[in-house]
């Protein structure tokens, strides 16, 4: 099991075939650090190459998923190079989740979002709470921008209707929403999360580890072949994460989430 630090941590926990990814940052919601981001992605590598797993869950703590990046560390964020390198960064954790042999399952309670939403969106299996809220808010909140990749699965999950609705006004969805739109299979109790988890991981003991990579390989590729076929993901976005991160708004918005207050924004 990692230790956790003062500035949040991304813990693992295992047992049996099943390992936990634990997202701790209390202070923040949940919200992701540079170094949780890179916790997150070694342990993902780590597991992927450990032949004993047999599910890996990821959760958060004290009624929150993951709210996001922690708004501390993109204040060192000051140039449209640093927001490219910032998002190739997230980009690489999120590929390392989505490696993973075997299947991932997401328990969400309270808020999955920007940061917390885009590794959702990279598991098989997710289960919410009544109480999770899912939405990417940053063009309401921080002034940047969510990725293509992140962008084409949730409208793979979503639907294109609701994840523009969401990227485009903030707005925040709820855990029956995003259920009737197909991101999450189940909606319980958070006491009901450890028996779901405890419940999914016996369904795929039962199962060949070679027929379960092999179908996680396939949707993969389907998935890929689908967007990249209707000349979606992946898209060369360097430009836009340039103009956005350099862009005064992103400045601004960081500092009002700060001094928590509303962002006032330049004129269009």
């Amino acid at each position: 099991m990692s230790t956790e630090g003062g500035a949040g941590a991304v813990l693992l926990e295992r047992k049996g075939g099943l390992a936990r990814l634990v997202i701790s940052n209390p202070a923040a919601r949940g919200a992701f650090t540079e170094a949780m981001y890179a916790q997150l992605r070694d342990h993902c590598l780590a597991l992927r190459q450990d032949a004993s797993v047999r599910l890996v869950s990821v959760t958060g703590r004290d009624g929150a998923f993951a709210a996001g990046t922690d708004v501390a560390d993109l204040v060192e964020i000051r140039t449209g190079e640093d927001g490219v390198a910032y998002e190739r960064h997230v980009v690489e954790v999120l590929d390392a989740v989505r490696a993973l042999r075997v299947p991932v399952l997401a328990l969400v309670d309270g808020p999955a979002v920007g940061g917390g939403l885009a590794v959702v969106a990279c598991c098989d299996v997710v289960v919410a709470t009544p109480a999770s809220r899912f939405g990417a808010p940053v063009a309401r909140t921080l002034g940047n921008c969510v990725s293509p990749g992140t962008t084409a699965r949730l409208r793979a999950s979503l639907g294109r209707a609701l994840t523009s609705e969401l990227l485009l006004t903030g707005r925040l969805a709820t855990a029956e929403e995003v259920r009737a739109a197909g991101l999450v299979s189940r909606v319980v109790e958070p006491s009901e999360l450890v028996a779901v988890e405890a419940e999914l991981l016996a369904a795929v003991s039962r199962c060949a580890p070679h027929a379960v990579a092999a179908a996680k390989e396939i949707g993969a590729r389907l998935d890929d072949a689908a967007v990249v076929g209707a000349g979606g993901w992946p898209v060369d976005a360097d430009d836009v994460y340039a103009a956005v991160y350099s862009h005064p708004d992103f400045h601004e918005g960081v500092a009002a989430f700060l001094e928590h207050r509303r962002p006032r924004w330049s004129t269009p």
